[in-house]
């Protein structure tokens, strides 16, 4: 496999750089993880085999992050020579009778551990002893490698689609880079003249722009007044009042939920909506659920909502996102008023482009003290209640180290107040759901599983609605029928 250049940057970009200080705060740790079940557990030579491979043909897997002095440039990354596999890839066997539940309960502890900031920043844990001899890894990865579709592109490109094991990746070694202070600072400024000398290319070419076509200009400066009206009022909202606010932890517990897509499909075609809609207005009416059953009248809640920023080809490493603050429905019992609701405001929300500003956001914020950073990376997360994001999967069978892929969970991070995320992730015929929640926040997850459950179940049945009265819907009389009852 060929490693192109631009697809595996020496340095961090803006978005990058912020997770990775913002991380020296306990409760603002962004770790991303996937839970994969697989057919059959492979050997652990096979094991040791795939992961080989997969960390010579992604060079990010065997570098760290090296922090440039006084922070005059983003950090770098640079080669661990010390890069040792068996770190990273561990075995872990379950009590018996070694079934999901217990897979979790061993795996959210490690979910929570930081990562070693020294080393490469991801983990694998390979469980053993599960029920009928299935499998199962759970990855865990630093959300400063890269986002979430990212990083699905990349490594649907690794996952096989035949049983076979393919033959180990081959790797561009390029000489390695000293990580000496001085050679860091002269790299430093390097990249500040480049970076400035693109900047100036830029402002010309937008001048230049600007005087062959005036009125695209004027078009331009009103969508951009337009973006940052929308930025600021997201930003200046406040948090809706919510018992889950109350109290935080750096505990996690994680979950799963299954979705068929099939039944989705279906409804979203009868009710002229995205998959997203459904999946804001399930997880609207389980929030609607668990507050109404915990006493608490919520009217509204605002979910975080990562919005991927890559091309349809872009799978370079590192984060192209912006975040999404959308405020949800959830005093609204009728599930059909709920989604119609939202696709009004996520429609709003998507008009101003407000979300291709975070870049730039990240980059100030990298600039600025680093304590001021850090109160506005605080107040950013603290305007919304939870996290939800959606990233789409392939719809064909997958193998890792030879066996068949049954499902695949992800699993999103809590940062800042957040006490819940909501990731989904689409594979085959499934929609999966990886639940991870500060148990002292929510302590009865399977409470609201079953809130999840039910609003599903409550979103299938106006989709089976809509259909039966389409199909009851009287058929307008053809043309010629039409004109021949006129001439009666």
């Amino acid at each position: 496999m060929s490693n192109p250049p631009d697809r595996w940057p020496k340095r961090m970009n803006a978005t990058d750089a912020l997770f990775w200080f913002m991380d020296r705060i306990p409760e603002m740790r962004s770790t991303i993880g996937a839970l994969v079940l697989l057919e059959r557990a492979p050997p652990r030579e096979r094991v040791h085999r795939e992961f080989e491979r997969l960390s010579l043909a992604l060079p990010r897997m065997r570098q760290r992050v090296v922090e440039v002095p006084f922070s005059l440039a983003p950090p770098e990354w640079i080669e661990d020579r010390d890069f040792d596999l068996d770190y990273h890839v561990r075995f872990l066997a379950v009590p018996e009778p070694g079934g999901l539940d217990d897979v979790l309960d061993e795996l959210s502890p490690l979910y929570a551990t930081a990562f070693d900031r020294d080393r490469p920043l991801w983990e694998v844990y390979v469980v053993e002893g599960l029920v009928g001899g299935h499998g199962a890894l759970f990855v865990k990865m630093h959300h400063c490698m890269v986002d979430g579709v990212g990083g699905t592109r990349m490594f649907e490109e690794l996952l096989q689609t035949r049983h076979n094991t393919p033959p180990p990746g081959t790797r561009v070694v390029e000489a390695p880079r000293s990580d000496h202070a001085a050679a860091l600072l002269w790299r430093a400024a390097l990249y500040n003249l480049q970076d400035s000398a693109q900047l100036g290319r830029d402002l010309v070419q937008s001048l230049w722009e600007v005087a062959r076509h005036p009125a695209n200009a004027f078009s331009a400066v009103r969508h951009g007044v337009a973006t940052v009206r929308g930025l600021s009022s997201e930003l200046a909202t406040p948090v809706a009042e919510s018992p889950l606010q109350h109290r935080r932890s750096l505990s996690r517990r994680l979950s799963t939920f299954d979705m068929s897509m099939t039944d989705l499909d279906a409804v979203r075609a009868r009710l002229g909506a995205t998959h997203n809609d459904l999946i804001l207005t399930i997880v609207s009416g389980a929030m609607h659920r668990w507050h109404t059953s915990h006493g608490a009248d919520v009217q509204s809640l605002r979910a975080m909502m990562p919005v991927s920023l890559r091309g349809s080809d872009e799978s370079a490493a590192g984060n192209r996102i912006g975040l999404l603050a959308v405020e949800l429905p959830t005093g609204e019992p009728n599930p059909l008023a709920r989604l119609r609701t939202i696709q009004a405001r996520t429609a709003r929300v998507k008009a101003d482009k407000r979300a291709a500003m975070y870049p730039l956001l990240a980059r100030v914020m990298n600039a600025l003290p680093q304590a001021i950073a850090e109160r506005l990376s605080r107040q950013q997360t603290s305007r919304a209640n939870f996290v939800c994001t959606n990233v789409p999967g392939p719809r064909h069978a997958c193998y890792m180290a030879g066996e068949l892929i049954k499902q695949i969970y992800p699993y999103a991070p809590l940062v800042g107040d957040h006490p819940v995320a909501v990731a989904l992730y689409s594979y085959r015929d499934t929609l999966h759901v990886g639940l991870d929640i500060d148990p002292v926040s929510m302590d009865d997850l399977p409470h609201f599983r079953d809130a999840i459950a039910g609003a599903y179940d409550e979103m299938l049945n106006i989709g089976r609605r809509a259909g039966v009265e389409r199909r009851q819907a009287p058929r307008p009389a053809s043309r010629t029928r039409r004109a021949r009852g006129a001439r009666r």
